[in-house]
């Protein structure tokens, strides 16, 4: 059904959302799905995975004492010694050095997912630098299996490629963080932007 005062967003009941999305998807309608998230402070399973809405460098000054996580200006991710020591333990392969910025760290090394994002539709793509590739799709992405155990062992890992049916698409790197992490990263009141956008789970064939 319509959303109050907006013909342009409709509500679907889980139960038939699958099929409403396949049925503008073979029209060629282009359009977005958003699912409703765990809100911030909600305990989410260790095999949830999500990316997370982080604020920028210049935010900094604003925040509150305790575990900080930003994004820097020209890109990567910034956390202060307070931050590493809530993400460490959960993240062993992750590497951390000293930033320009004082106190504060950049990731350099993480582990990478070892399958793609897959979606089941694909309106457009754009070519871009390093055989890269810019998708617009329904807003479905599923995360496979394979990537749900990885994302347990790894705690934080990059997603680096999309895959639709059997083609795969090269993206800018993502970093996505696990269930624990997210968990544990709520527990000592790290600020964001807005809510993680947690993935879908890859839905598994009955065997016959």
């Amino acid at each position: 059904m319509a959303v109050e005062h907006n013909s342009n967003i409709w509500q679907f009941s889980g139960d038939i959302l699958e099929s409403a999305v396949d049925v503008l998807a073979d029209r060629g309608y282009e359009f977005r799905v958003a699912y409703a998230s765990p809100r911030i402070g909600e305990n989410v399973s260790t095999e949830n995975a999500a990316y997370l809405c982080l604020l920028s460098e210049g935010d900094i000054d604003d925040l509150a004492p305790g575990p900080q996580l930003v994004y820097s200006d020209d890109g990567y991710l910034l956390a202060n010694q307070d931050l590493i020591a809530v993400v460490a333990p959960l993240a062993r392969d992750a590497q951390w050095i000293p930033s320009s910025r004082p106190d504060f760290w950049f990731l350099s090394y993480a582990p990478t997912l070892p399958e793609p994002i897959k979606i089941r539709t694909l309106f457009k793509r754009w070519p871009r630098a390093g055989n890269e590739w810019a998708l617009s799709h329904d807003g479905r992405e599923f995360f496979t299996s394979q990537n749900g155990q990885a994302i347990v062992t790894y705690g934080i890992a990059w997603a680096t490629e999309y895959q639709y049916r059997e083609e795969r698409y090269r993206r800018p790197p993502l970093l996505v963080w696990g269930g624990d992490v997210i968990n544990a990263l709520m527990a000592n009141e790290v600020q964001f932007a807005d809510q993680p956008v947690y993935y879908l789970r890859e839905p598994v064939e009955n065997s016959s």
